[in-house]
C-alpha cells in the first residue's frame, strides 16, 4: 500500500504508475501483427492529449450512464461513474501447464485480468499471478487500490497484448522471454473532483520483454521492460 498522501499528490503519482508500467518511451522494436491499424484506432479514442478538467458527478454517488446498472448489466465507465458489474476473467483450462499454449493462455489472463484491476480497483486476484520482486507491477496494483477506495475511477485504459510465437523464447529454468506490444486505450482519470485525461495511441509502437516463469505448477510474470 502507498504511504497517504494528500489527494492530488496521489492523482500525480497514480497516473504516472498507469502510463509507465510496461509502457514506457523509447523506440520499438518488435512489432504486432497491425501496427498502423492498431494506433490508428486508439488514436481515435476521445483523448487527444493530457489535460485537467472539472469533474461533475459526485463521487461517492457516481455511476456510469448515470444511475445503478441493473444486476448482471454489465456497463463501462465514463464520465458519470465508475463501470458497473464488471465480469471477472476466469482462468482458461489447460494454462498452469509449461507449454506454448499454456503460456498463450497465462500471458492473455494475466493481460485480463490486469484490465479487470483496472475498471475495478480489485487488485487481488491479480497479485497471485506476479512476482513480488517486479515490485513497479505491484505499485501499479497498490495505485489503483488507492483510486477506487478514494472514490475515483477511471476511463478507458485497457491493454491488448500483440505478439507472435516465434517471439517467444526459453531461456531456461522454467523462465522465458516474450516478445511484444501493448496497444492502450486512451484513458481519463476521475479523481478529486478532476479529470486527467491521457493520449496512448503511441504505446502500440513501444516493443515490450514480458519475462515469465513456470515453477512448482504455475506461471508467474517476473518483469516487463521496455525494448531499446
Amino acid at each position: 500500500m502507498l504511504p497517504k498522501q494528500p489527494k492530488a499528490a496521489l492523482a500525480v503519482t497514480a497516473l504516472a504508475l498507469l502510463t509507465l508500467s510496461a509502457c514506457g518511451g523509447g523506440e520499438n522494436t518488435a512489432s504486432p501483427a497491425s501496427p498502423s491499424a492498431a494506433a490508428s484506432s486508439s488514436a481515435s479514442a476521445s483523448a487527444s492529449a493530457t489535460a485537467s478538467v472539472e469533474a461533475s458527478p459526485s463521487e461517492s454517488t457516481a455511476y456510469s450512464g448515470g444511475s445503478k446498472a441493473p444486476a448482471g448489466e454489465y456497463r463501462p465507465a465514463d464520465e458519470h461513474g465508475p463501470a458497473q458489474n464488471v465480469p471477472k476473467p476466469k482462468a482458461p483450462e489447460g494454462m498452469n501447464v509449461e507449454t506454448l499454449e499454456g503460456l498463450e493462455k497465462f500471458i492473455g489472463y494475466w493481460n485480463d485480468m490486469r484490465n479487470y484491476a483496472l475498471q475495478t480497483g480489485d487488485v487481488l486476484p491479480i497479485r497471485s499471478l506476479v512476482d513480488d520482486s517486479y515490485t513497479q507491477e505491484e505499485d501499479y496494483y497498490d495505485s489503483l487500490q488507492e483510486i477506487y477506495s478514494s472514490g475515483g475511477w477511471i476511463v478507458g485504459g485497457t491493454q491488448t497484448i500483440h505478439y507472435q510465437k516465434e517471439q517467444i523464447h526459453s531461456l531456461g529454468d522454467g523462465h522465458y522471454s516474450v516478445a511484444a506490444n501493448f496497444e492502450a486505450e486512451n484513458m481519463v482519470l476521475w479523481f478529486n473532483n478532476e479529470a486527467r485525461v491521457y493520449d496512448n495511441s503511441m504505446n502500440v509502437y513501444r516493443g515490450i520483454d514480458i519475462g515469465v516463469q513456470f515453477k512448482n505448477g504455475h506461471w508467474t510474470v517476473l518483469s516487463a521492460d521496455e525494448v531499446n
